[in-house]
Formats: structure tokens, C-alpha cells, sequence
């Protein structure tokens, strides 16, 4: 389910009829379609007066394959190197050299999707993540537009992408902490119903611990598809929560068990100081921890981003501040491929530049699109 409250755009369709309305915007393609192919000849049989004598020929538009690669070209210090051109790149798609057509440098503006994890496991620390978020969006360029999005027991699009800091400000401040956590959900609604829409660079900042327990209708694996066709880099902070689960599990039992993410009928008794319980709760969370934490290294690697970590609030701060450097630094290349079989294929990719003594750090590769 997706609140609705005075101060929040309402955020539910978004994901529900995203997916629903995919076959009926095909087929609404499809008569439009005809609409305009036909309709010139329908003019003609009846004779229009008005219709020109020389008629322009119908072309049909369509979108080539451009593969747009983010790279960050490092000193051999680490500092990150800001003042290289075009001319400066190569990049080899399975070793056969492509031609640049598109390029952005680290000053061209990206459109930040920021999504925050409000679940249970943030209360009595929303107030700290809520300032490390606005710190944040105050080292990025000032001209990127931000949109901030905040997930538990439902996804709430707190404000649309803008550049007014003191609104993005005000919508981070008005996030609340809530319950269980809608996390695939709240991925899937900023790749595919926002920043799908996006021309500009596209990145998304997600702070979460990985774990989703009451998403409604989207699976890990949509997700991570999404991140594979969406040209957004994204950038997961894995917030580990495992001490706060185990500290919430050993002071008594929850409704329905003895913690809230592995509950257990309520009929059955459970007894916080019993030592085998607590081992299995503790293997559990364990397990469901690094779990997560594979999952946002999957989401990262399949987006050509980078998956940072932060233990406690006192390094999340420094984990947003990467982030925010990374951002400032990253160019893009695109191109299209030489390769023109859709086959769905793994395709590796390396990029040089004519500078000595460099690391350049580029996703591995992408997957072709299919037919």
C-alpha cells in the first residue's frame, strides 16, 4: 500500500500501473501508427481541397542502441582527473575500438534520484540520516536536479526532481520512520517511472540495509533488470542494522514472534533468554544481513555504480561525501555499437586514455538489448 498525505505527492499507480499499462500504451502505439500512415491516403480518396498537391514523405523515427558509459579516470595519488576531452578516450566493446559519439564532461548535470529506507530500523536515528542526506545534496553541483523518494510499509514520493535546495531540504526533513520495508518496490518506481524519463545523466543515491519484507508486486530480479536497461548509475549505501535487529529481538518477543523480520506464529511461545533462540534469531539476521548486502552489490555492478558501506551513522557522512566526489568526476561516453545483433549477450567493455600512469574505473560491461 502507498500513503497519502497532505504534505506528499501521492506515489501510488506508479509501479501498479506501470506494468499494467505497458501492453495498452503498445497498442495505442500501434493505432496511432496506423492513424498516421493512413490517414494522408484517406485524405486523397475523398478528395480534400485542402491537402497539399506535393506531399512530404512519412518517416517513422526510431531509436538507435547508444551505450552510454560512465568513467572515472583516477591520479596515481587517487585524486580524480577533471580536464580531459573527447579525443583523450578510447573504448573497445570485446576488443573492437568504437566511435564516440556522445560526450559529457564531469560539469554536465545529472538528475539524482536520493531513496531513503524510513523502516523500522531507522527510529531514533532519522534525525542524523536526514542531515547526512541534505549534506549531501549540498557537495553535489548545484545544478543537478534531485528527487527524493523515502520507503517503509509503503513508498512515498517526498518532492519530483528540482534544483531548489531549500525544497529538496524540506522534503528530506518531512521523511518519517515507519515499519516493515517496500524496497523493491521504491527501486523499481525511481528507475522506471522517473529516471527512465530523464534525458540528462541519471544516478541513483540509495541508503538502505538491503533487506525487503513487504513489497507487493516487484521481485529482486526486476529490479535488477531495471538497473541493466535504465542508463542510471547507481550508488547503494548498505546501512547495517543487524546489532539494532538482534538488540530489538532480545528484549522481548514482537507480535506474532520474536523479531520483526522472522516472525513466527503467535501461538507458539517464545522466550527472549532462551540461548538457542537466540542463536537462531542471530543466524538468521546474519544470513538476511549479508543477503542484502549481495543484493545491492548486484544492483550496483548490473548499473556500472559503485556499493559503498557504513556501519553506524559516525561513517554514513563519508559515504554520502564519496558519492557526492564520485558524481563530480564521472564522464560519459556513448556510442553505438558495431555489434548490431540483439541477442541479449554479455559484452565487455575497457576504456583507455592517453594519459601515463591513470586507473580508469568503468563497469565491466552491459548486456545487449534483446529482440
Amino acid at each position: 500500500m502507498i500513503r497519502n498525505d497532505d504534505l506528499r505527492q501521492p506515489a501510488k499507480s506508479l509501479v501498479h500501473l506501470h506494468k499494467s499499462m505497458r501492453l495498452r500504451h503498445a497498442l495505442l502505439f500501434s493505432l496511432l501508427l496506423l492513424a498516421t500512415v493512413f490517414a494522408p491516403a484517406v485524405a486523397r480518396q475523398q478528395g480534400n481541397p485542402k491537402s497539399p498537391q506535393k506531399e512530404e514523405p512519412y518517416t517513422l523515427q526510431v531509436d538507435v542502441d547508444l551505450v552510454n558509459v560512465a568513467v572515472a579516470v583516477l591520479s596515481p595519488s587517487g585524486n580524480c582527473l577533471t580536464d580531459l576531452k573527447k579525443e583523450n578516450f578510447k573504448i573497445h566493446e570485446d576488443r573492437v575500438e568504437q566511435k564516440i559519439t556522445n560526450f559529457a564532461a564531469v560539469d554536465a548535470p545529472f538528475a539524482v534520484a536520493l531513496v531513503l529506507d524510513t523502516s523500522r530500523s531507522t527510529e531514533g536515528k532519522l534525525a542524523r540520516i536526514q542531515d547526512e542526506a541534505i549534506r549531501f545534496v549540498e557537495q553535489i553541483h548545484p545544478d543537478d536536479e534531485v528527487m527524493v523518494i523515502s520507503f517503509d510499509d509503503e513508498v512515498h514520493l517526498e518532492t519530483d526532481f528540482t534544483s531548489n535546495r531549500r525544497g529538496i531540504e524540506r522534503a528530506i526533513k518531512r521523511t518519517r520512520t515507519g515499519q516493515s520495508t517496500q524496497l523493491y518496490e521504491a527501486v523499481y518506481l525511481a528507475l522506471e517511472e522517473k529516471l527512465k524519463q530523464k534525458r540528462e545523466r541519471k544516478a541513483m543515491v540509495l541508503f538502505t540495509d538491503g533487506v525487503d519484507t513487504s513489497s507487493p508486486t516487484t521481485s529482486a530480479k526486476e529490479t535488477i533488470e531495471a538497473a541493466r536497461e535504465v542508463d542510471a548509475l547507481i550508488f547503494p549505501i548498505f546501512f547495517d542494522t543487524s546489532r539494532d535487529m538482534r538488540r530489538l529481538s532480545g528484549g522481548g518477543p514482537f507480535p506474532g514472534g520474536s523479531n520483526p523480520r522472522f516472525p513466527v506464529p503467535s501461538r507458539v511461545p517464545v522466550d527472549p533468554r532462551d540461548p538457542q533462540q537466540r542463536d537462531d534469531d542471530d543466524r538468521r539476521i546474519q544470513m538476511e544481513a549479508m543477503r542484502g548486502k549481495g543484493y545491492l552489490k548486484d544492483l550496483a555492478e548490473a548499473s556500472g555504480g559503485t556499493l559503498y558501506a557504513a556501519d553506524g551513522l559516525d561513517s554514513l557522512g563519508g559515504a554520502f561525501s564519496k558519492i557526492a566526489t564520485e558524481l563530480r568526476s564521472l564522464y560519459n561516453l556513448g556510442y553505438v555499437s558495431t555489434n548490431t545483433k540483439r541477442d541479449g549477450e554479455f559484452r565487455k567493455l575497457s576504456v583507455k586514455v592517453d594519459r601515463s600512469d591513470v586507473v580508469v574505473k568503468v563497469k565491466k560491461g552491459y548486456y545487449a538489448p534483446k529482440k
